[in-house]
C-alpha cells in the first residue's frame, strides 16, 4: 500500500497555540512545581557520636507520637543549633572535641 504524500501545509502546522491563547494566561501558568533538589553530605562520626545520636533518637521517639528517623533528629539538631548562641555552641564543641 502506498501512502499519499502530503503536499502544502496542514491545519495543524498552521495553528499557533501561543497566538490563540491570551499572553498573560500563558505566562502565569505553572504546570510543574519543582522541589528544591537535596544534596547529599556524608559525615564521619566516632562510635561515641553514633551512640549519642542513638540515645537522642530514642529519647525523642519516646516523647513523639510518631517514629522519627535519625535524619529527622539531625535536622532538628541543626535547627536548634541555628537558634543557639554561637559562643555557647563553641564552648560545647570545645568540650566534645
Amino acid at each position: 500500500m502506498s501512502k499519499k504524500p502530503l503536499t502544502g501545509t496542514t491545519k495543524l502546522a498552521q495553528a499557533n497555540p501561543i497566538a490563540s491563547a491570551p499572553e498573560r494566561e500563558v505566562q502565569g501558568l505553572r504546570l510543574v512545581r519543582r522541589k528544591p533538589k537535596t544534596t547529599l553530605k556524608n559525615f564521619r562520626l566516632s562510635d561515641s557520636d553514633i551512640q549519642r545520636l542513638h540515645q537522642i533518637t530514642e529519647a525523642v521517639n519516646r516523647e513523639s507520637e510518631k517514629f522519627l528517623s535519625e535524619t529527622a533528629v539531625i535536622k532538628g539538631l541543626l535547627a536548634l543549633g541555628e537558634k543557639t548562641n554561637p559562643a555557647k555552641l563553641l564552648k560545647v564543641m570545645k568540650e566534645v572535641l
